[in-house]
């Protein structure tokens, strides 16, 4: 552990919170960097005056939310991470399964989200950004047979990744990964769409961008998403009936 800060003796009710918030406040102030190993569970516990329990709690806690790596086994441990998306993503797939979220609201937020992140693709995307692109349409492409939902499902799900990373954006790509993951646990569930080429689309799509023709790749996105949500709305109906 880098640093030589020292965690403080907890006299609260709900110990574990302040161990959680001590913990993050060690990561923001440098004192922690991802990497780091935390001390094993019992030496915590002295240190925050606690119960090994606790400080069980408080680890799992801030596992759920990103910010440890809780590994098992002799060398196993508690280590700090860069930050995981996981949890926000996860967060969202939550909400549509629970009905805390309509499919069309999630619909809605995801083609606003995609156009911008559109505009400042062609604005920032470099030759590299649109190979990287063009080599998953091809793939995608390749695999023109239906009943490979999984590695088509990836290749999707990587497709987006590759727009959001050409906007030099970091917060874009974890809200694109936060409203697109979601997108798979469908697109399993109901298949694709087989009347449509979505290599295609994809491959006009990336003349525009390499165009930086933004208006015109916008276009031609929500053209595939509108297909896409209507179809995913049609087969959630048919399943509810």
């Amino acid at each position: 552990m880098s640093g030589s800060r020292r965690f403080q003796a907890v006299k609260t009710k709900r110990a574990f919170e302040e161990v959680c918030d001590q913990i993050r406040a060690s990561i923001q102030a440098g004192d922690l960097v991802s990497g780091d190993k935390l001390p094993a569970e019992r030496d915590l516990a002295e240190q925050f005056s606690v119960s090994r329990a606790t400080v069980r709690e408080a680890l799992r806690t801030l596992e759920f939310g990103g910010v440890l790596r809780l590994y098992k086994g002799v060398n196993g441990g508690a280590v700090v991470m860069q930050g995981d998306v996981r949890p926000i993503t996860q967060t969202i797939a939550d909400l549509l399964s629970l009905g805390g979220l309509s499919l069309r609201d999630y619909m809605e937020a995801r083609v606003s989200l995609q156009k911008e992140i559109i505009r400042l693709a062609c604005e920032r995307g470099t030759d590299e950004d649109f190979d990287a692109l063009a080599a998953n349409v091809a793939q995608t492409r390749a695999l023109n047979t239906p009943y490979l939902i999984e590695e088509r499902t990836e290749l999707t799900l990587q497709f987006y990744a590759l727009l959001a990373m050409a906007t030099k954006n970091r917060a874009m790509e974890i809200l694109m990964a936060a409203v697109t993951e979601p997108l798979g646990y469908y697109i399993k569930q109901i298949g694709v769409d087989r009347r449509w080429d979505v290599a295609a689309s994809r491959e006009a799509f990336l003349g525009h961008l390499r165009n930086r023709d933004a208006q015109a790749a916008i276009a031609e996105m929500v053209n595939h998403m509108d297909r896409l949500h209507s179809y995913m709305l049609s087969r959630t109906n048919l399943a509810e009936h």
